[in-house]
């Protein structure tokens, strides 16, 4: 019998989790999920026949290499700094493996290893990586199939909250991993915009955040992903004048996490002089310059501009000047700061969050410049069974299965922008529920 070895078992693999078992029989394989807490694997396995729940911690390489030798293929949703341990011991057991991340320059750089041993690794299989590419490249190459040259792609991806569960003035519950949330686009962004390269740097990145018309569903903020330059050659659109790939926000949440920024509250690099047990209130009023006026009033003069009144109620909402304490000791500031927002932005039982994923693109066609959109809205069922765990999940366990059968043959490390990668697995997502609406105009 195959056995797949998946490794983590975290609120995006609740899907993935589901489909291979629903799937295991018939498809003749066996799941082993292995995770460091051992209580949530059972519970998602539960007492299905095909599947076994293991407790590993995954820096204990002997546990790791014994569970990944018995493997017919290696899964991996640990974070994703973790993969290059799973990688390093499929290559040396021989061992195909897949991911969601993006392929991270560690795993590229053991190409020829992996291509001479004709191992097959996948990576950026979910949703943003992932399904952002399968659906760019079906319509991108469905354009260059009639004829058209290319000029502008832009492309924006943003896990929410849906309408009916949004109820506080972020417009933002956190889905995924917190910690990307408030690290998100750290370093200088760059992107083409009519043929010239513009820097973003961190430091503007959201106050220069844009709106966007998503059609059919209003407008969302952008705000630009780190680097859309290397896009052009991996989406083969050389000549193109704009490349832009951005990230979705609810309305106002870009203006108000520039004021996080600019308090320096996102900050991961500095250990500060605090012990467990400070209250948030002393944590906000150490990054503020006076100490003799109120509330908005310091937050106004310490990042020395005026901000709006709804910016305002959202920095309010966080209550950054609370005498709750913080069980962190010697924490970086964005981590106090990830304390605060999982605790304000929680997904509830009965929430639903929400996936938005739109490409704009222009091409010229028969001396007619045209723009077609390509949109995905989805929303989630609750708090367990999101629509980011859907669109992260699934794609990556149709292609564990397809990649089983016998498909997806080329030896090497790759991303799914090839037509014989892309095309079952959006069909398959597509049968799901999971499609893209278009639409263009002239």
């Amino acid at each position: 019998m195959k056995q797949i070895i998946l490794f983590g078992a975290g609120r995006s693999a609740t899907y993935l989790i589901d489909y291979l078992l629903e799937h295991a029989e018939a498809e003749e394989f066996q799941l082993v999920l292995a995770d460091s807490n051992i209580e949530i694997a059972e519970l998602k396995i539960g007492n299905h026949p095909r599947g076994r729940a293991v407790a590993c911690d995954i820096n204990d390489t002997a546990m790791r290499q014994a569970l990944i030798a018995q493997a017919s293929f290696v899964i991996s949703m640990l974070p994703a700094f973790l993969h290059f341990l799973v990688a390093k011991d499929c290559l040396l057991y021989g061992k195909d493996m897949a991911t969601a991340s993006y392929l991270s320059d560690e795993i590229k750089a053991m190409e020829p290893e992996i291509t001479a041993k004709g191992l097959v690794f996948a990576n950026e299989l979910g949703l943003d990586p992932g399904i952002d590419h399968m659906s760019a490249m079906k319509l991108l190459d469905e354009i260059k199939s009639k004829g058209g040259q290319i000029i502008s792609f832009k492309s924006y991806t943003g896990g929410l909250v849906a309408k009916e569960s949004d109820d506080n003035p972020w417009h933002y519950k956190v889905s995924w991993n917190p910690r990307n949330v408030i690290l998100a686009g750290q370093c200088t962004s760059q992107y083409l915009e009519n043929g010239e390269i513009k820097f973003l740097p961190y430091s503007r990145l959201f106050s220069q955040s844009e709106e966007v018309d998503v059609i059919g569903h209003g407008n969302f903020s952008m705000y630009v992903n780190r680097d859309s330059i290397k896009y052009v050659d991996l989406y083969r659109l050389d000549g193109i004048n704009t490349m832009i790939r951005g990230t979705f926000r609810g309305e106002g949440y870009c203006e108000a996490w520039s004021v996080l920024i600019d308090l320096g509250m996102t900050d991961d690099s500095t250990k500060l002089s605090l012990e467990a047990g400070f209250s948030i209130a002393n944590f906000t009023k150490s990054f503020l310059i006076s100490e003799d006026c109120e509330t908005k009033e310091k937050i106004e003069r310490t990042i020395r501009r005026n901000i709006s009144p709804a910016t305002y109620e959202r920095i309010e909402y966080l209550q950054l000047f609370s005498d709750e304490s913080c069980p962190l000791s010697h924490p970086t500031p964005a981590q106090v700061l990830e304390h605060i927002i999982v605790n304000k932005w929680v997904l509830r039982p009965n929430d639903k969050d929400l996936i938005v994923m739109q490409h704009e693109v222009k091409y010229r066609l028969d001396n007619e410049v045209r723009t077609v959109y390509s949109t995905l809205y989805r929303e989630g069922k609750n708090d367990i069974y999101t629509a980011m765990a859907e669109t992260v999940g699934l794609p990556l366990a149709i292609y564990a299965k397809l990649r089983l059968r016998g498909m997806f043959n080329k030896p090497g490390v790759f991303i799914p922008v090839e037509k014989e990668i892309y095309e079952p697995i959006l069909k398959e997502l597509s049968s799901l529920g999971i499609h893209f609406m278009e639409s263009e105009n002239v």
